[in-house]
């Protein structure tokens, strides 16, 4: 074996780490020379802003190594020391671990039933098409903004069954799980629209009461308040909209889980309610949100494969995929390995931390053919951008789905799309967002 900690350029792990990097752009060049030089690389955690030193961690950089630890749970837990995912008191995203998460895939199929699904895909399809209508003689808007941000949070409320008047709550949730998992920098999206106090329902009232915070507070609640993305008002309001779905039945993904019985399953328990909604409503949410403004980004960089797919809608599935790898939403995942184990050639402790990078797995070079390209026919494409394995993102279909509703909306109604001034990213290590993404185009007739 080598030795255990390999030595790489101390500025390249210095610089996948800071989050001040990703300001400017996912640091591709590090994470490529880091990858070239070994699978496995050792991060320091150094202090950032008002946050102690860590740890540190084991960087994940290689698919073939990525695949490994993410297909293995029982050796590399989602859990770690404190509840942490990637840095000291850096917070986490929504986890739901076996055997919990294994019966809430159980419950999945039976929940999106034939006709739920339908109604879902149906609902998703009008709802991109209102939102790109409804810009699309403007000649001009903000996307992540305007359109990016509104499909996810419509689409969330039709899935679980929150009123349209409650939306606001989601579109918090997402926010502070975002700045949660990245230290709490003031990285987070801003809600889009205000709390309506009076146009909502009680259950969101009661929820904004228990939030650590007042709605107007744009910072994120500190460790005393809220720990490991826990949410105690989206708690509160999942068990009263599960009780509201007992006795309110709705054509929607939470009335499927607490009023369906018979088989082995059996109705959710209010716990299993809890952590589904608390997955769908906050964590899927920013994925898609990242896709769609990410999925933008790489037609308006790569204008030859724009106008390739506009000659091939055939190739929307498949350019939804390459966006996925092409950006990652996500761009790494946390694990602790259970065991004395090997990542590589690299000795791994029981009880130390590893980053999955994402964003690096899927620019692996002996695994994606010019791995820098955007190429909406890549075949095959095996990103690893929604997760892999027993933690594989619970929502891998509802993103697709909305990925594919949205960007065929535009090519619909958007000609001679084109840039209108720099993207605003996100201050994140974690999450790969952009907060702004000014583009103008020529509107095409409507139908």
């Amino acid at each position: 074996m080598t030795q255990r900690r390999v030595a790489t350029p101390v500025s390249d792990t210095d610089t996948i780490y800071s989050p001040d990097t990703y300001v400017r752009g996912v640091p591709y060049d590090a994470l490529a020379r880091l990858r070239g030089s070994t699978p496995v690389a050792w991060v320091e955690e150094r202090p950032v802003d008002d946050e102690p030193a860590g740890p540190g961690f084991w960087a994940v950089l290689r698919h073939a190594d990525a695949c490994h630890v993410l297909r293995n749970p029982k050796l590399f837990s989602p859990r770690g020391p404190a509840d942490k995912d990637l840095g000291h008191g850096r917070g986490r995203t929504p986890v739901v671990d076996p055997p919990a998460r294994s019966r809430l895939r159980r419950r999945l199929p039976k929940a999106f039933g034939a006709r739920t699904v339908a109604h879902l895909s149906e609902r998703i399809a009008c709802r991109a098409q209102a939102l790109v209508d409804a810009v699309a003689e403007k000649g001009e808007a903000d996307f992540a903004a305007e359109i990016a941000a509104e499909l996810p949070l419509l689409s969330a409320a039709d899935l679980l069954g929150v009123p349209e008047a409650d939306r606001w709550l989601l579109s918090d949730w997402s926010d502070r799980v975002t700045r949660r998992s990245a230290a709490g920098y003031p990285v987070g999206y801003s809600p889009e629209a205000p709390f309506d106090p009076v146009g909502c329902t009680g259950m969101a009232r009661r929820a904004v009461a228990a939030r650590p915070h007042g709605p107007s507070d744009t910072e994120a609640p500190g460790p005393a308040e809220e720990t490991g993305g826990e949410l105690p008002d989206l708690r509160l309001y999942a068990r009263e909209l599960a009780e509201h779905k007992r006795l309110h039945p709705g054509d929607d993904l939470m009335t499927a889980l607490v009023q369906h019985a018979g088989g082995k399953n059996g109705p959710a328990p209010d716990e299993e309610f809890e952590n589904l909604f608390r997955v769908f409503a906050a964590a899927a949410n920013d994925i898609v949100r990242g896709g769609l403004s990410g999925g933008m980004l790489a037609l308006l960089k790569n204008p030859a494969e724009t106008a390739r797919l506009r000659a091939d809608r055939g190739l929307l599935d498949s350019a939804v995929e390459e966006m996925l790898r092409w950006w990652s939403p996500v761009m790494c995942l946390g694990r602790t390995a259970v065991t004395d184990t090997v990542v590589g050639n690299v000795p791994v402790r029981k009880g130390e931390r590893l980053v999955v990078w994402l964003v690096s797995a899927n620019r692996d070079e002996p695994v994606f053919a010019e791995p820098t390209r955007f190429d909406v026919g890549r075949a095959p494409n095996d990103h690893l951008a929604l997760g892999l394995g027993p933690r594989a993102c619970l929502g891998t279909h509802l993103v697709r789905m909305q990925m594919r509703a949205m960007f065929g909306a535009v090519l619909d109604r958007f000609d001679a799309l084109e840039p209108a001034g720099e993207p605003r990213r996100l201050r994140s290590n974690v999450h790969n967002g952009i907060k702004h993404l000014p583009i103008r185009w020529r509107p095409k007739p409507a139908g």
